[in-house]
């Protein structure tokens, strides 16, 4: 399909095959971001609902309620039933899109929020499952731009976001689409993309991808996304052509010396950690997504774990505060990540009105406030030798940068801290200091042949883990 901003551009340091896209290097700014937010909003934000006590990937549930409109149409299932006796059996799932009116929605708040809280990039859903996209898209009259809030949210957001300095990404969730008849070998109109539920195992054909593909080539034209994050392939490269929309995507930014990213869902033989994060085996692009999972171990390979405040990526009126994470075990999760090599993307799911929840903005605001006083020992910091110590009497994780070892202990460990850092490192450790809000406060050490114990001050004010920074340690 040919048209304006679809057409892939000639030539580039990449060819469009396996080979030549994994000698792609993940950028630095990658490296050193270690947060970024995921926003799930859409139409299905005007139902929001799902099961909270379903399980990922369910036969006819899910507690994800960006999935609602995929389980309302599913008889077995009881987000059908919730539909019906809430809506009643004619209602639609477009019907949902005049409701969809984003009147509160103010995308330099959400910024300066995500700035706040110390992400260093936001990824909006650019198009989910429903394929309704949530830019100003040529190829189809079913998009926000034209129905519902009638509003570029895409550009809105990337504009916001990309002023208080933060990178911008966009998920593209097309390679499933929930109703597309194209998938059963007829292309539907692309005006309105509703059509009878497709099965699990059907797969897009070739008029399907080019309509799919052409949106895509279009979204990183106008938007310049630093980061493409795909999901849920149902298709292997070659019939869904993701080489070469990879490959576009590094070459275009390659000719603007831009360093972008791409994660490892283009397609079913690129993906990885989703299916076993311990145990990914081939993989394809800068990073791997397990998904509200992690990994165990420090690993040379980038991963990002995603994961929703809740257990849903768009919002659901069904979760109460008993469903969100905790806030300590949100500090302790990430600390545990970029200990291991990963970043976190923490997802915000907004209300259909464009206003997030209070449970979700409580805990965002919680962990940007431990990152006011210990950001230091996160952002630019790189794995030590090993990420966690087992001489202490709590858990403890490391990082490191230039010189400089973060030892951050995921409970207070009352008067001293033990550590097994000289049994890893030739360079014996310089002065220590525990990070408080007032500054950091100097402590005494003792060191021992393969242990160091820090002598600590009373407890600082703030709450979840506790950092202590040495200097002088080298990483073997």
């Amino acid at each position: 399909m040919n048209g304006r901003d679809g057409d892939p551009d000639d030539g580039g340091p990449y060819e469009p095959t396996w080979e030549s896209l994994d000698t792609h290097p993940v950028p630095e700014w990658y490296h050193d971001a270690k947060l970024g937010i995921f926003v799930h909003w859409g139409v299905y934000s005007v139902p929001a609902w799902a099961p909270t006590d379903a399980e990922i990937g369910g036969d006819h549930a899910s507690p994800y309620a960006e999935w609602y409109p995929y389980y309302m149409y599913d008889e077995d299932s009881p987000t059908h039933a919730y539909h019906v006796a809430e809506y009643g059996e004619d209602v639609e799932y477009d019907d949902f899109i005049r409701e969809w009116d984003a009147t509160e929605w103010d995308p330099a708040e959400w910024a300066d929020l995500f700035a706040d809280v110390g992400a260093r990039y936001v990824v909006l859903t650019g198009e989910h499952h429903d394929g309704f996209p949530l830019w100003d898209t040529h190829y189809t009259k079913y998009s926000a731009a034209q129905m519902g809030p009638e509003r570029d949210l895409v550009g809105d957001l990337a504009a916001a976001v990309r002023d208080r300095g933060l990178r911008f990404g966009a998920s593209y969730h097309a390679n499933y689409n929930y109703y597309q008849p194209g998938f059963e070998g007829r292309f539907g109109h692309p005006d309105y993309a509703a059509g009878p539920l497709r099965g699990e195992e059907s797969r897009p054909g070739p008029e399907y991808v080019d309509f799919m593909n052409a949106k895509y080539r279009e979204l990183i034209r106008r938007y310049d996304p630093d980061i493409m994050w795909f999901d849920t392939p149902n298709a292997e490269s070659d019939h869904l052509r993701a080489k070469e929309l990879m490959a576009d995507f590094y070459n275009r930014a390659a000719e603007r010396g831009r360093d972008v990213v791409v994660n490892d869902r283009a397609a079913t033989d690129a993906v990885g950690g989703t299916i076993d994060p311990e145990d990914p085996g081939e993989t394809h692009g800068d990073f791997i997504t397990p998904e509200y999972a992690t990994l165990d171990r420090v690993t040379e390979r980038k991963w990002e774990a995603c994961r929703g405040l809740g257990h849903s990526f768009g919002y659901n009126r069904a979760e109460d505060e008993s469903d969100h994470i905790d806030p300590a075990d949100l500090v302790r999760t990430f600390v545990d990540i970029v200990a291991k090599n990963g970043n976190l993307l923490l997802n915000v799911g907004p209300r259909a009105d464009g206003t997030i929840p209070d449970p979700q903005r409580e805990r965002l605001e919680a962990l940007g406030d431990w990152l006011t006083v210990n950001g230091e020992a996160v952002f630019g910091t790189r794995p030590w030798t090993v990420a966690e110590d087992g001489e202490s009497g709590v858990p403890v994780r490391y990082t490191w940068r230039d010189g400089v070892l973060y030892a951050m202990a995921l409970a207070w460990p009352d008067d001293q801290l033990t550590l097994g850092v000289p049994a890893h490192t030739r360079s014996v450790p310089g002065d220590a200091t525990l990070l408080t809000d007032g500054g950091g406060r100097a402590c005494g050490t003792s060191t021992q042949r393969e242990t160091v114990t820090v002598s600590l001050p009373e407890r600082p004010d703030h709450e979840h883990a506790y950092v202590v920074r040495f200097g002088g340690v080298d990483r073997p």
